[in-house]
């Protein structure tokens, strides 16, 4: 069984952070100069906060137009995050995000440190890996049965 942890090891343990008094326009910023679907924000002491997607955005957006992009990000992310951890399996973590639709979820240890962040495209990417070896293993031993 894969673990976040296992998937953090291939991936990494970066997160890329802003800070709640940001504006929405930084935040769109450095989602596309990063290349990422959505951003954690830490307080200053570095305690996750909250989490803010491209799907926020383009919501606030369609129903406050231009103006959206001047307000504070504490005023837009989501503050009741979800999280998970680095021992959770990624099948379990995978049911989770498509029962909630959650397209990306924080990875913090057992003290509530921020220690990665994954996607669902990272999570779909490691159970076809995890299948496929799956399968590799019982075409194996099939071929020594026949």
């Amino acid at each position: 069984m894969t673990t976040i942890a296992d998937l953090l090891k291939s991936k990494g343990h970066t997160v890329v952070s802003i800070l709640p008094s940001e504006t929405v326009d930084f935040a769109a910023r450095t989602l596309t100069d990063k290349r990422i679907g959505a951003v954690c924000v830490r307080d200053r002491r570095g305690k996750l906060v909250g989490i803010l997607s491209e799907r926020d955005i383009v919501r606030a957006i369609a129903e406050r137009g231009e103006d959206a992009l001047s307000i504070k990000v504490e005023e837009l992310m989501t503050s009741q995050v979800r999280t998970c951890r680095p021992g959770d399996s990624i099948k379990d973590l995978m049911q989770m995000m498509t029962t909630r639709r959650h397209r990306h979820v924080p990875v913090c240890n057992d003290l509530d440190e921020l220690v990665g962040i994954v996607s669902i495209g990272d999570v779909v990417k490691a159970r076809l890996e995890e299948q496929a070896h799956e399968v590799a293993v019982l075409r194996d031993l099939t071929l020594v049965k026949g």
